[in-house]
């Protein structure tokens, strides 16, 4: 929003000034309007136009960088996200991207399985980030069993930051 506001600002104005240099006599009128003027209007029209530059060279830009980067990250291959989706991604990001492959959250790990392709359900996460991943367990172990190759220990991510990852591979896993 702020964004459209700065853009309706910042081409109000500039139409002003060109419809004012009309007025004029065209350009060759607009540097002799300006060359007349008193030191004072000078300053004033110099200072409107290094605004004018700042505001379009660096404020404009930056707005939409910033404005573009928030939108980017509510969103995975057309996937609206959740706020608690949207910290799923970041805790995946700082605890399993480095072993598991998911394209939404731009991870190409090779120990552990490539979620794309499995396409796991909320509760199968959940159990594999409780109970961990073991290829061999024994009898007492049967909840850490993988569906997939690697070995994964238990409690990489716990209770809510648990759920946030589960969400958020549920949702994105094999959908880009």
């Amino acid at each position: 929003m702020v964004a459209v506001v700065t853009i309706a600002v910042v081409f109000t104005g500039l139409s002003v000034a060109i419809a004012w240099a009309a007025t004029q006599g065209r350009l060759g009128g607009l540097t002799n309007a300006l060359e007349t003027q008193s030191r004072t209007g000078r300053r004033i029209v110099n200072s409107l136009l290094v605004f004018f530059y700042v505001g379009t060279g660096i404020a404009l830009p930056v707005i939409f960088l910033v404005g573009n980067r928030d939108a980017a990250s509510a969103q995975v291959a057309g996937i609206r996200l959740t706020a608690d989706e949207k910290q799923g991604r970041m805790l995946f990001g700082e605890h399993c991207a480095v072993c598991h492959t998911l394209a939404a959250a731009s991870a190409v790990g090779k120990t552990g399985p490539n979620l794309d392709q499995l396409k796991p359900p909320v509760s199968l996460i959940l159990n594999t980030l409780q109970h961990g991943c073991l290829q061999k367990p024994l009898a007492s172990q049967v909840q850490s069993t993988c569906l997939a190759y690697g070995t994964m220990p238990p409690d990489i991510v716990q209770g809510r930051q648990a759920q946030q990852v589960a969400e958020f591979v549920a949702k994105v896993a094999g959908h880009t």
